[in-house]
């Protein structure tokens, strides 16, 4: 078990009980966090910024060691030096994300070569291929600074509506596995052994999510990473084939210790990824489930949105977060003004709406300040993390009080680990699978940058 030399208010082990949820830091966040606060910028007594920087050990506010953070938010080329990147070894658990999803966008600065929008796959294909040196910077920083790092994959949606706007969008489903084998390829040549590599598994439907396992699973690292319908954008049943498909492939036994799905921190996967992870363990019991996502930061430093913490318990509409805009009104922005911020946690029992709405100008256009959003990130955070400590415990702790379907999909899932025939058990169980975690990947609601409803 690892155990890490500071302050862990959540009080997460690795492996642990529950899955453990990984904000995921973006690239403003963290350099904010060595920042010097303004002369005359009112905070809450005693604060500093420093004590934004959860991963630290050494905040006054709360500490939390494991998150992931991307090569995609860089440029290619790009040598970060930061907060995120000061770490003493057994400080904590950084899981480095490839970018992928960046370069499936298009987005990631600095690529070599023309990549546009609707352009042929061939053309795409090529483009990538030239761009060998953007590879090699991306496993060289990941093998560098990551204790775990996630594989370079082209994803399927690039194909899908979803990928209408990237350059990828009229490559083939063969194309972008093929680039992604050499890709893998390319990690098992150039690794230096640092860091410990989880193979991505990507789909947009069963279908091709198996034919996709089928190219990729012989290279095996130290675990496994599902995104798209391999993960939970293909909802409970299409996550429960493929991770059955995995196991009888025997990609869980000792020494394949992580398994992480990208881009969820929803309080029902959360619990439905700790079922899942109980029943590998009988396979592994050094298993570890890990998920992400950056809602949080999103939510908090690009929409003015803070997070009410949900009350749980046996009705489903009590198990989604609040995120609630924050009012700008200009009265608030008065320092004599003593109205709390209206939403709990380490920080945000601290503050006033003045903290936050602080820009008093006749005519000011904004009233908040970079700080007010990182004040806002900081506490998002907080409460996804609570929200999922406590989603598990009510699930799995010594009274289960959540709602009947979540208890009946819970069992559901033990019972599909321990049948002889687990995927005509999951056939059998899907209409509750749908009406619990249905499949959203086609869905017009759900927002890749962040998780959807």
């Amino acid at each position: 078990m690892t155990q890490f030399n500071f302050a862990n208010d959540f009080n997460v082990s690795f492996p642990g009980d529950y899955a453990i949820y990984l904000p995921a830091i973006n690239e403003g966040y963290a350099p904010f966090t060595d920042r010097q606060l303004d002369v005359g910028r009112a905070v809450p007594q005693g604060f500093e910024i420093k004590d934004l920087a959860f991963w630290s050990g050494q905040s006054a506010l709360w500490n939390y060691p494991y998150y992931l953070h991307s090569v995609g938010c860089y440029s290619v080329g790009k040598d970060p030096r930061g907060p995120l990147f000061r770490r003493a070894p057994n400080t904590s658990f950084f899981l480095g994300d490839s970018g992928g999803f960046q370069i499936g966008k298009g987005s990631l600065d600095g690529l070599e070569g023309s990549l546009y929008q609707g352009m042929p796959g061939v053309l795409a294909v090529d483009a990538w291929e030239s761009n060998y040196d953007a590879k090699r910077w991306i496993i060289e920083w990941l093998d560098r600074y990551a204790d775990y790092a996630m594989t370079l994959d082209m994803p399927l949606w690039a194909m899908t509506a979803k990928g209408v706007k990237s350059p990828f969008h009229n490559c083939t489903e063969e194309q972008l596995t093929e680039m992604t084998v050499r890709n893998l390829k390319s990690i098992s040549k150039l690794k230096d052994g640092r860091t410990r590599w989880l193979n991505v598994v990507q789909g947009t439907n069963w279908s091709n999510t198996q034919r996709w396992w089928q190219a990729v699973n012989w290279f095996k690292g130290s675990g496994w990473s599902l995104a798209g319908t391999a993960g939970w954008l293909g909802g409970l049943g299409d996550m429960l084939r493929t991770v059955v498909m995995m196991r009888e492939d025997k990609a869980f036994d000792p020494g394949m210790n992580v398994l992480h799905v990208l881009g969820t921190s929803q309080a029902k996967w959360a619990i439905f990824l700790t079922a899942i992870q109980r029943e590998l363990r009988a396979v592994n019991p050094e298993l570890q489930v890990t998920f992400d996502s950056a809602t949080a930061f999103v939510c908090g430093g690009k929409q003015d949105q803070y997070a009410v913490l949900p009350l749980l318990g046996s009705d489903r509409k009590n198990w989604a977060v609040k995120l609630v805009t924050l009012p700008k009104t200009r009265g608030y922005a008065n320092q004599n003004n003593a109205e709390p911020f209206p939403a709990a946690s380490p920080l945000g029992s601290q503050l006033l709406m003045h903290h936050l709405v602080c820009r008093d100008d006749e005519f000011e256009k904004n009233r908040m300040d970079p700080l007010s959003n990182m004040m806002l990130i900081n506490h998002n955070v907080w409460v996804y993390l609570d929200l999922v400590k406590r989603a598990n415990d009510a699930a799995f702790g010594p009274i289960q009080n959540i709602p009947d379907e979540f208890a009946a999909a819970l069992d559901a899932i033990a019972d599909v680990f321990v049948d002889q025939n687990p995927m005509d058990r999951i056939d059998a169980y899907q209409s509750l699978f749908d009406r619990v975690a249905p499949v959203v990947i086609n869905d017009p609601e759900v927002d890749l940058d962040l998780e959807g409803p």
